[in-house]
């Protein structure tokens, strides 16, 4: 097991953006990870086109120390293996669950270059979030990104940005958790009953204080979703007829290579598959608690690399075997015996990622309230009432947005467009541009690729951002109009 390297005792403090002398061409692997020191020297680096980072002359101190004299919880306890599974979970979700929808709404091979494409878009912006990790020791969440790229108000408004987002995402997992209750159990109660219970159970869970406490969460997560969905598969698979189909008499699954898709249903697509991979900008969190954050790229990529796996083969055989008859979520896909036993399996993993999401909002907010102070890290009354008191307003946000917008698909898109498209593409593209101030008497080809892939994912987000709550408000509107989805804080079964 690794252990961190001794570290001198101090009290963590906010970032401080100070000019001073720095070591320049130091090797990344020389660099000290930031569970052996509270500071960390980012380089003054050119590098042969004569480009000069743009991180010059930044010394940040680390939000947590590994050292608290044991009064208080360990906030570097995560070790490599504990992080995999945490990126794994903050991604495998409940995005998954409408990936099937989205290749029946825009045919297989468009759906699968978005999951593919989009997979690789976020990869690249998750290894940007490393690599900014290792250079700062102090960024903690984006709102520090947003300090360090924009001073005071770029941290305001990034971070609570990011808590709404996570708080978002707690609401489509306790929303999600209200179709399960209700499939499992025939609609036994008022949905907003299931609501509340599982608000209840994600706050509880969510409140242990660090993310070694919670990382078994991910563990029971995805062993709950990925039998559950496999369930449904085989199912479906061995049924001569979808679940939705007629019951007797010719039936057509509809399955296209290519669509056509209306504009609006096209972006809807994009925006859900985003939403799939929209656990990126929780991984600065996790990297601030691991043990040895020079670890963060081996877990990310290992999480990267199986969620597309994960989506890539789900997606495609769900497709194939239901065509136009596959629900979203998918695990109703395969009649009402094995929907009741799909769900039952899932639930665990339907509260896990909310359980994270809660999880990773209040510790912002812990985080940006507490920075500074002994109360931090040492278990003083303030931090007691700080942290359960902040957990408890968050979840209850978030079960009061999934009361407020109770539809699915929808939702999901809604999250996609207006947070996803932000912080897990825009925000790559400035943070790049940011650190690579190129020097534009000597720029090599591949410099002036990575310049212009950065310009590009900046305009991609942004078009994605407007055209995407454009498509999520037209079909929010269709919907309602066409009475499939229920009213705010409604006792209906909301199961399908």
């Amino acid at each position: 097991m690794d252990t961190p390297s001794p570290r001198p005792s101090r009290t963590p403090s906010s970032i401080n953006l100070n000019r001073l002398d720095l070591e320049k061409n130091t090797p990344d692997s020389t660099l000290p990870s930031s569970s052996a020191s509270s500071t960390r020297n980012s380089k003054s680096e050119k590098n042969k086109d004569g480009a000069h980072s743009g991180l010059e002359a930044v010394v940040v101190d680390d939000v947590f120390t590994a050292d608290i004299d044991g009064d208080g919880p360990d906030y570097r306890g995560v070790a490599w293996p504990g992080a995999f599974v945490l990126l794994l979970k903050s991604q495998v979700g409940l995005g998954v669950l409408s990936l099937p929808h989205v290749l029946n709404s825009v045919g297989y091979v468009p759906g699968m270059l978005l999951i593919l494409v989009l997979g690789v878009i976020t990869t690249y912006g998750d290894y940007e979030i490393g690599r900014f990790g290792r250079v700062y020791g102090g960024v903690h969440s984006v709102g520090d990104v947003g300090y360090i790229l924009a001073g005071v108000w770029g941290r305001e408004i990034l971070g609570w940005s990011y808590m709404l987002y996570q708080c978002f995402i707690g609401a489509g997992g306790i929303l999600a958790s209200s179709i399960a209750l209700n499939a499992v159990t025939s609609h036994a109660t008022c949905t907003v009953a299931f609501a509340v219970t599982a608000a209840v159970v994600i706050g509880c869970i969510a409140s242990a204080r660090t993310f070694k406490q919670i990382s078994w969460v991910g563990w029971v997560g995805i062993s709950s979703i990925l039998p559950a969905i496999f369930i449904v598969t085989i199912a479906s698979g061995l049924e001569s007829r979808p679940a939705g189909a007629p019951p007797t008499g010719f039936f057509d699954k509809e399955l296209k290579a290519f669509n056509t898709p209306t504009f609006g249903e096209g972006m809807l697509a994009v925006v859900v598959v985003l939403f799939a991979y929209g656990g990126s900008p929780g991984f600065f969190s996790i990297i601030a608690e691991m043990k040895d954050p020079r670890d963060y790229s081996k877990a990310m990529f290992a999480a990267q690399g199986l969620s597309m796996a994960i989506y890539v083969s789900i997606s495609t055989v769900l497709w194939y075997y239901c065509g136009q008859y596959v629900t979203s979520p998918a695990l109703g896909s395969a009649g009402p015996l094995i929907k009741k036993i799909a769900y039952g399996v899932a639930i665990p993993g339907l509260l896990a990622g909310p359980i994270i999401a809660v999880h990773s909002s209040s510790k912002f907010c812990f985080v940006r309230l507490l920075r500074g102070s002994h109360h931090l890290q040492h278990s003083t009354p303030t931090h007691w009432i700080t942290w359960l008191g902040l957990v408890a307003a968050v979840v209850s946000s978030s079960f009061i947005i999934a009361e407020v917008i109770p539809f699915f698909n929808d939702l999901i898109g809604l999250i996609g467009a207006v947070f996803a498209s932000f912080f897990c593409i825009t925000i790559f593209g400035i943070m790049w541009l940011y650190d690579n101030k190129v020097n534009p008497k000597a720029p090599s080809l591949s410099n002036k690729l990575l310049y212009a892939n950065a310009i590009g994912m900046i305009c991609i987000g942004m078009f994605i951002m407007g055209a995407g709550l454009w498509a999520t408000i037209i079909s929010i509107q269709a919907s309602f109009t066409a009475g499939t989805i229920g009213s705010p804080f409604s006792c209906a079964d909301n199961s399908g």
